[in-house]
C-alpha cells in the first residue's frame, strides 16, 4: 500500500464514480481502476461495490477512508516540516481573506509580495471567517483572516488589528442620522446584510432584541457582494459592515459611513495560521509583509483600523 493508492481511493471515494476519479486526478480510469484492485487486493477487503450508476463503498471502504486522510495529512506535515530547511524562501503560500481585506489589503499584498519575494506564490481565497476557519484547520489553507481566536498545539492566532462597525448607506438614506448611531436609530432603517455573514448577522439580531428593537430585513437572502452594493447605492437599503469593505465607495462621495456606538459590535481581526515552529519559510516571510502591511495603514489612519489591545489593556 503507498500513498498514491491511498490518494486514489480517496477521489473515488468523494465522487463515487471511478470515470470522474479519473478526470479528477488526469489519469486513465482503467489505471485508476487497476490501482484500486490491487489495494483491495493486497488489504484482501472489498472497497467498493460497483454499480451501473458508479460505486458504492462498503464499509472497510469508510473505514480506510478515515485512516487514509490522517495519514495523507500526516505526511504532507512531515513534507512542510522538512523542507522548512531547504534554501530561500519559496513556494505557494495559501490565504483566506475575509470580503474586507480582499478590497483593501489583498492587491497591494499581491503586488509587493511580487516585487520583494518573487519565488514566492501568494493564492488567496475569499470568504467569510467561519469558512476560512473551516480551511485552515482541514489544511486547504495556510493562513487566514479571521475573527475567531485558535490557539491549541497545532494553530494560533496573531491579533492585526480592530476594526469598527459602521452603518453604509447613501446620505439620502441616513439622512437624519449622525455619527455615532445607537441600536435603536436603525430600528426603522431597511437593511441589506449578507446571508452568509452568519456571526455578524446573528449578533446583530440578538443585541437588538436584548433592547427591545426589531431590525428591519437583517437576514436579507444576498449572497453576493456586489449585488448587496447595487441594492444600497439604489438608496433602498443601507447595509452594517466594516468601514474597509466599501471604503472605496466612501472616500468617492457615493456611500456615508456613521459609526454605530455598540463597541460589543466591533472585532478584532487575526492572522490565524499553524504555529510559529511548523511554518515553512515562505510563510514566516508572508506573515510577517501582513503584519507590515497593516501596521502601516493603522499608522496612516486608513480604514477606521486601530490597533488590537492587548490582554493586560
Amino acid at each position: 500500500m503507498d500513498l498514491r493508492q491511498l490518494r486514489y481511493f480517496l477521489k473515488v471515494s468523494e465522487l463515487s464514480n471511478f470515470r470522474a476519479a479519473a478526470e479528477a486526478l488526469n489519469i486513465s480510469q482503467p489505471a485508476l481502476g487497476a490501482q484500486v484492485k490491487n489495494l483491495e487486493a493486497e488489504l484482501d477487503v472489498l472497497l467498493f461495490t460497483r454499480h451501473s450508476r458508479g460505486v458504492e463503498i462498503t464499509n472497510a471502504g469508510k473505514l480506510l477512508t478515515e485512516h487514509a486522510r490522517v495519514l495523507l495529512e500526516r505526511t504532507e506535515l512531515a513534507i512542510r516540516d522538512v523542507r522548512r530547511f531547504s534554501g530561500a524562501p519559496g513556494g505557494i503560500v495559501k490565504i483566506g481573506v475575509t470580503p474586507s481585506i480582499g478590497r483593501v489589503l489583498a492587491p497591494e499584498l499581491l503586488e509587493v509580495c511580487a516585487d520583494r519575494h518573487p519565488d514566492i506564490e501568494v493564492n488567496l481565497t475569499q470568504a467569510f471567517s467561519h469558512e476560512l476557519d473551516r480551511s485552515l484547520l482541514g489544511s486547504r489553507l495556510d493562513m487566514v483572516f479571521s475573527t475567531s481566536v485558535i490557539n491549541d498545539e497545532k494553530f494560533e492566532s496573531l491579533p492585526l488589528l480592530l476594526q469598527k462597525t459602521f452603518v453604509v448607506g447613501t446620505a439620502d438614506a441616513l439622512k437624519g442620522l449622525q455619527s455615532p448611531v445607537s441600536i435603536g436609530e436603525l430600528e426603522n432603517l431597511p437593511l441589506a446584510m449578507d446571508a452568509r455573514d452568519e456571526e455578524r448577522t446573528h449578533y446583530l439580531q440578538d443585541m437588538a432584541a436584548r433592547k427591545g428593537v426589531k431590525l428591519r430585513n437583517v437576514r436579507a437572502p444576498i449572497h453576493s457582494m456586489s449585488i448587496r452594493r447595487e441594492i444600497v447605492l439604489s438608496g433602498n437599503c443601507s447595509t452594517i459592515v466594516p468601514y474597509a469593505l466599501f471604503a472605496q465607495e466612501i472616500s468617492q462621495g457615493l456611500f456615508k459611513a456613521l459609526e454605530i456606538d455598540e463597541v460589543d459590535l466591533n472585532r478584532v481581526l487575526n492572522l490565524n495560521t499553524r504555529t510559529v515552529e511548523t511554518m515553512m519559510p515562505a510563510e514566516h516571510v508572508i506573515r510577517q509583509l501582513i503584519v507590515e502591511l497593516i501596521d502601516k495603514h493603522i499608522s496612516q489612519d486608513d480604514y477606521e483600523w486601530t490597533f488590537p489591545e492587548s490582554p493586560s489593556d
